[in-house]
């Protein structure tokens, strides 16, 4: 009942709300944070004093896509890493995992470079998503995909997905199914299939576990929503178990206004799936409406209750798709886009303080995630979230 009060709460809330900054922060106010109450355990069954507290790791996933090369021990791999540790707590890869890297030619697999940004991204402290079990537009498929008949085409691709889902099988919990879907599918068409429902009964009797997600562009930064919820519907309708919904979010000429980015993440929220943005940049020489977007858009998507995590398509100039739409310069220097991100997360949705502990028990108000405390010199973590904001340190 709690929750769903909350959740009617949120609606009348944003029905009445003009999606200025002060609103916006009001809603990750009563979003993204909760009142905790934190037992200090066995040791400090008894404590009564001052306790520090600080956010470690937001519990909202602030993520990136990585590449692989950026795995060396050169000075700018170092850098990369070292920022990538610092600033984000999640990732993807950018392309190690997608299958025509995964197995230029059939039968060939190429999982080392994958399986290593797994294991540096974890190290780091990250939670890796998967990108992507199939890619059926035309820059998807390698050239043999196209060449197969359509039985040895459905054999090839349930071995694919048999192999990459057993591959990270305990290690990544969600994956982007068949990117890009709106804009073609290549193995559709040869399989004739009328869409691509028959991947996602594949993909959840291998990993039944596993969310398979829908991503696409083209939908906050091009008007396709209408095309994407109306796909959506139609492969729900036939049976595709969908776990959550991309979104991409390139944008190049600046972020839409407020009310229409928030037009948009409702209508993907009318599925009750999660929402996450999976790709976005912003590709602008104008560095300070750049900056201005970057911050704006990433608050409307903290603020709305239908977002479950957030993305950039990389991050430094040296490493990325659109140099323009980097956070840091080549140099490592922070461009202002890079600032405004840093601030939001290191400042504005960050939390600590001192707060005293009354019979072995603290009590703070925060953002969802992982606490460090000190107690009386020694440290211990919590991790609190919506749905425990009750929890034993250890």
């Amino acid at each position: 009942m709690r929750a769903l009060f909350l959740l009617l709460t949120l609606c009348l809330f944003a029905s009445a709300a003009e999606l200025d900054d002060a609103d916006l922060d009001a809603r990750i106010e009563t979003l993204r944070k909760g009142d905790f109450v934190i037992k200090l355990g066995p040791a400090h069954s008894n404590y009564a004093g001052p306790v520090t507290y600080e956010l470690r790791r937001h519990a909202f996933p602030f993520g990136t896509c990585v590449s692989a090369k950026r795995l060396s021990d050169d000075p700018d791999s170092k850098k990369y890493q070292e920022i990538l540790g610092q600033y984000f707590n999640a990732a993807v890869a950018e392309n190690a995992m997608k299958w025509k890297f995964m197995e230029p030619t059939p039968g060939v697999h190429n999982d080392q470079p994958g399986l290593d940004l797994y294991k540096r991204c974890t190290e780091l402290g990250l939670t890796v998503r998967g990108h992507c079990v199939f890619w059926g537009t035309n820059q998807g498929p390698a050239d043999w995909h196209r060449q197969l008949a359509a039985p040895d085409l459905e054999k090839t691709m349930k071995a694919r997905a048999a192999h990459v889902l057993g591959l990270y099988k305990g290690k990544i919990a969600e994956w982007d199914l068949n990117n890009e879907m709106l804009h073609g599918d290549v193995h559709a068409k040869i399989l004739g299939l009328k869409n691509g429902a028959a991947y996602f009964k594949w993909a959840r009797e291998i990993a039944p576990d596993v969310q398979f997600y829908v991503n696409d562009y083209g939908v906050l930064d091009g008007g396709k929503v209408d095309a994407y919820v109306a796909q959506i519907k139609e492969l729900l309708e036939s049976g595709a178990q969908i776990g959550g919904i991309g979104d991409q979010s390139h944008f190049g000429g600046g972020v839409p206004p407020n009310a229409k980015v928030w037009s948009v993440l409702d209508k993907l929220g009318q599925f009750k799936l999660p929402v996450k943005i999976t790709e976005f940049d912003v590709n602008s020489k104008d560095e300070q409406k750049q900056a201005a977007d970057t911050r704006r858009f990433l608050k409307l998507c903290f603020a709305h209750p239908a977002v479950h995590g957030f993305m950039f398509w990389g991050f430094w100039e040296g490493q990325h798709w659109r140099p323009n739409a980097a956070l840091w310069r080549k140099d490592w220097t922070i461009k202002p886009n890079g600032a405004a991100y840093v601030k939001l997360i290191t400042e504005d949705w960050h939390t600590k303080g001192t707060a005293n502990a009354e019979k072995g028990e603290l009590r703070f108000r925060g953002f969802y995630g992982t606490y460090q405390l000190t107690v009386g010199g020694k440290t211990l973590t919590v991790t609190l979230t919506p749905d425990q904001k009750t929890a034993a340190a250890k």
